[in-house]
């Protein structure tokens, strides 16, 4: 059995419905995972996020999956390239690209040092057996195309749905956790 580590997105928190959700059907289950509370609210650094993540894969014993979403998309990438540490499998919800340029003028640059360089694509590439993104052609925050060229970069499996949006919403809370449990358990 593996260890699921969810990277949440920007201004989330594992007190949302989905990850409650996710929880629950994994305490259920018996699935190991963790769900940290990520620091930093509308004005996060990435360091402490990195920080975090790697107390997380560090304490494992098991092979880790990370599944980020949104700008934990964006952590999960830049843990590999930084760190440099093997994980099992990453998944990735609504993906920003590699375009570092375009992404670190979002959100009023609220989280540019995400986005200080072009993540190492050949080094990360080497550091998980498998890397599957998950996008919806209607996601009104992170444009579908960048789903498809990290996807491409990574040389990923691309799972697209039509109307998803971003996979987030506490009115949608039930139906994200089905989709990200049915791709997790894909890799377990």
């Amino acid at each position: 059995m593996k260890k699921v580590i969810f990277i949440h997105g920007y201004t989330s928190s594992p007190k949302k419905k989905k990850y409650r959700f996710i929880a629950e059907e994994f305490d259920k289950s018996g699935v190991e995972y963790s769900i940290p509370a990520l620091p930093g609210g509308e004005n996060p650094h990435s360091s402490k996020w990195l920080e975090i993540i790697d107390n997380e894969v560090a304490s494992s014993k098991k092979p880790v999956v990370l599944v980020g979403h949104s700008l934990g998309t964006r952590a999960a990438l830049l843990y590999l390239d930084k760190l440099g540490k093997k994980v099992d499998s990453v998944i990735l919800f609504a993906a920003f690209d590699n375009n570092y340029v375009a992404n670190r003028r979002r959100k009023d640059k609220h989280y540019s040092d995400f986005f200080d360089y072009s993540i190492d694509i050949q080094k990360i590439k080497k550091l998980a057996k498998k890397f599957i993104v998950v996008h919806s052609k209607d996601d009104d925050s992170i444009d579908y195309a960048q789903g498809e060229r990290i996807s491409k970069e990574l040389g990923a499996q691309l799972i697209t749905y039509e109307h998803m949006g971003h996979f987030s919403g506490e009115e949608r809370a039930k139906e994200n956790a089905k989709v990200f449990l049915d791709v997790v358990k894909s890799v377990l």
